[in-house]
C-alpha cells in the first residue's frame, strides 16, 4: 500500500510506504496506552510494565551478530530491506508473524527492528513472538536508522 503525489513535472514524489503507516500506527497506540498509564497513575491504579520484551542497543546487537547466537529480524518495508538490513537479518512482515518466520527454538535469543526510535512496528513483531511462546525476545529501538547513524556494515539483498 503506497500513497503517492506527483508534481505537474511527475518528478517529485512522496511516498509513504507500508513501514512508515505502520510506524504512525504503532505510534498512535503507544500514545493511548501512555495515556492510560497517566489516567491510572493519577487515580493510584496500579499499572504493569506493557513491554514483555528487552531492548538492546546497536552495539549489544552487533555482538550478538558475531557470535552467530541470535536470530535477528527486520520489520522495515521489503524495499527497504533490499536497500540495507543488519547482516543475517530476515524480513518479516511486524504484523504478520507466523511460527514458520521464526526459529523452531523457543529459548533462541530473536531481535526485531525497524526504521528507527520513532516507528512500532518491531515492538508489534516481538509481542507476537512472545505470544508465540518465545522467551528471549528483544528489540533494537535505534533501528536501522541507529545502526547506519553508528557506521555499522550493511548487507544488501541480492
Amino acid at each position: 500500500m503506497i500513497a503517492e503525489g506527483l508534481s505537474a513535472e511527475g518528478n517529485s514524489m512522496v511516498r509513504i510506504g507500508m513501514t512508515s503507516v505502520a510506524c504512525l500506527a504503532a505510534g498512535a497506540v503507544a500514545i493511548g496506552v501512555s495515556a492510560s498509564v497517566a489516567q491510572a497513575e493519577e487515580t493510584g491504579e496500579k499499572t504493569e510494565k506493557k513491554e514483555a520484551f528487552g531492548r538492546l542497543s546497536v552495539d549489544e546487537v552487533e555482538k550478538l551478530v558475531g557470535t552467530g547466537d541470535v536470530s535477528v529480524f527486520d520489520n522495515n518495508s521489503e524495499s527497504r530491506y533490499a536497500k540495507g538490513h543488519v547482516p543475517t537479518a530476515k524480513w518479516v512482515r511486524y504484523d504478520e508473524v507466523k511460527p514458520a518466520d521464526l526459529p523452531a527454538a523457543k529459548d533462541r535469543t530473536l531481535v526485531f527492528y525497524c526504521g528507527s526510535e520513532t516507528c512500532g512496528a518491531c515492538h508489534t513483531a516481538a509481542a507476537s513472538a512472545l505470544k508465540l511462546g518465545y522467551t528471549k525476545v528483544y528489540i533494537m529501538p535505534a533501528g536501522i536508522a541507529g545502526w547506519e547513524k553508528a557506521k555499522k556494515k550493511v548487507e544488501r539483498a541480492a
